[in-house]
């Protein structure tokens, strides 16, 4: 078996412009951090077509089956993001092990983005998303971000207090409408 080609192989020009363009963020953060200390660290998300910054929108993602709440048009939880009661399956348990995920530097970003796109679908359009200041009042209530224990450049966007599917999927799609997303940056994984 010979190595595995690099989706990106003929995208290398882009992917530098999203590195660019995350350490942009990331100065521009740590210089607003010298006057707010409070400030936290801007954390990215990785995303590819044709999910939106906090649910997906097809049945499946790898193989992972998409749980849908009572309104099918707004997305979905990917099985396995949340931590779901194993009596009810409409409901979704607090868990700071759980929740989607996000990075707080470049390398991470980039490489969960080459990582992620070794299982999407040839010529899958894929974008990076980011969010400042985690203690923002944009954030719903019952979620927070929680740094991952495994990882401090790692973190997710945890349930903090039991909810419904449904109303899991409201909040995300609240908080993922207050998210930047790097449109003009695109990239399209390709299968060589």
């Amino acid at each position: 078996m010979g190595k595995k080609k690099d989706p990106f192989a003929k995208q290398l020009k882009t992917v530098v412009s999203i590195e660019e363009a995350i350490d942009a963020i990331v100065e521009d953060y740590e210089a607003k951090k010298k006057v707010s200390p409070e400030l936290r660290p801007a954390v990215f998300r990785s995303l590819f077509d044709p999910h939106s910054a906090t649910t997906y929108h097809s049945e499946k993602v790898g193989r992972n089956v998409v749980i849908y709440g009572a309104n099918k048009e707004h997305g979905g939880l990917k099985d396995g993001d949340y931590l779901l009661s194993p009596s009810d399956p409409n409901i979704v348990l607090a868990s700071d092990c759980h929740g989607l995920s996000f990075n707080s530097t470049t390398k991470s970003t980039i490489d969960t983005l080459r990582f992620l796109a070794k299982f999407q679908p040839k010529n899958t359009r894929s974008r990076v998303a980011y969010w400042i200041d985690e203690d923002s009042p944009m954030i719903p209530s019952k979620l927070a971000f929680r740094v991952d224990q495994d990882n401090d450049t790692h973190y997710f966007l945890a349930v903090i207090e039991e909810m419904t599917v449904t109303q899991l999927i409201e909040k995300l799609r609240a908080f993922g409408q207050r998210m930047a997303i790097m449109d003009d940056l695109t990239l399209e994984t390709f299968k060589a």
